[in-house]
């Protein structure tokens, strides 16, 4: 089956190692093909993609396949991403069992939930005829790990895209409303306080 395996580690170190382990994968190829793996990392609130491989074996940059590492990444740290963000990562730690959350939203809610400034997570494309590699390789570390049908995640991938695409069109649609009445008053609302201001600060000045 070709799924999206999503490790989350605590320690930066481990996850860098279980990277360098996966590269090394090739030796169980009966079961399990590795496509492309990357490594996210939250900093200030947001996930970014600190590193990535592609074996070249079977995606390409122009394939379904090898675009879901950039596009999940693409999204999370986008607009989007930042509006899932914010206000759950710092309240919700790693190894929390969200298993509700999981099935109800997906998996950028999932990654937004579970990581806390400084957690890392690896994501793997990967079809597997056995779950046994990879386990074994995230086996030795204190980790998270959650399978998805990787043509859910594309889906959700291109979901994300629309709804952000929306989401941007409605912001700049907004922002180029014609000004109202009410605008107006809080302009002058601002224009009077702003002068009264200043003139407590040339006051002080002066004094």
């Amino acid at each position: 089956m070709e799924n999206v395996v999503i490790s989350y580690f605590k320690v930066e170190s481990e996850a860098f190692q279980a990277l360098s382990e996966l590269k090394k994968l090739s030796t169980f190829e009966d079961e399990a093909i590795l496509s492309q793996v990357g490594i996210l990392k939250k900093e200030h609130g947001n996930i970014l993609l600190k590193d990535s491989f592609d074996t070249g074996k079977v995606s390409s940059n122009d394939t379904l396949i090898g675009s879901i590492v950039g596009g999940l990444a693409g999204i999370i740290a986008g607009p989007l991403g930042v509006l899932l963000g914010v206000g759950i990562g710092g309240s919700v730690g790693l190894l929390v069992d969200t298993q509700d959350v999981k099935k109800e939203a997906g998996l950028f809610w999932s990654m937004t939930l579970r990581m806390k400034d400084g957690d890392v997570a690896i994501v793997a494309v990967v079809q597997e005829k056995s779950e046994e590699p990879l386990n074994r390789i995230f086996g030795k570390f204190e980790t998270v790990v959650e399978r998805y049908p990787a043509a859910e995640i594309q889906e959700e991938i291109d979901h994300a895209r629309d709804v952000q695409d929306g989401l941007e069109k409605q912001a700049r649609d907004k922002m180029a409303e014609d000004r109202t009445a009410h605008r107006d008053k809080k302009v002058s609302e601002y224009k009077e306080k702003m002068k009264e201001d200043f003139e407590k600060l040339r006051g002080r000045l002066n004094s």
